[in-house]
């Protein structure tokens, strides 16, 4: 699941059942204490996308100090090979969807913290920081990298 946090709250956008897309709710209570060891801003939200949960979005899983699914994802002739056209579809209409909710909010706000793990591993520690802008989200390039604190701003800012 990926998560925001942010000074101010953020608009929630609910799930459709009928038609699975980008959505906004509230961070589960039993997370909310965890996530507060990523994300330092008030307001929690939980980030979903087409598929109800974060794995919609393009990300790559931490596994054994790495996120060694980002060379084939980042491969065009892998990426064909490996991935459905309408899911590589769909991943791209998510981050859209996703780009354009942060990018509205970020007219009021400095920053949004973000943060994705799998439900339940909210206690993993952070492996580091980065920046992110929405246009860096949009990249076909770009891809979330499991128990990372990303920063993200309207203009590039520097992280540790």
């Amino acid at each position: 699941m990926l998560h925001a946090a942010s000074s101010k709250p953020l608009p929630s956008v609910a799930w459709n059942e009928e038609k699975p897309a980008f959505n906004a709710t509230n961070a589960a209570c039993e997370a909310e204490a965890d996530l507060r060891h990523h994300l330092s801003l008030k307001f929690l939200k939980s980030i979903g996308s087409s598929t109800g949960c974060g794995c919609g979005f393009r990300h790559a899983m931490y596994q054994n100090g790495d996120w060694p699914e980002i060379w084939f994802r980042l491969d065009p002739d892998t990426r064909v090979q490996e991935f459905d056209a309408a899911d590589l579809a769909r991943e791209a209409a998510n981050h859209e969807q996703l780009a354009d909710y942060l990018e509205a909010q970020l007219r009021s706000h400095n920053i949004i913290e973000l943060y994705g793990c799998w439900e339940g591993e909210w206690g993993e520690p952070t492996v580091h920081s980065e920046a992110l802008t929405p246009a860096t989200l949009r990249e076909e390039e770009f891809v979330f990298k499991e128990r990372v604190r990303y920063i993200l701003s309207a203009d590039p800012i520097m992280t540790e």
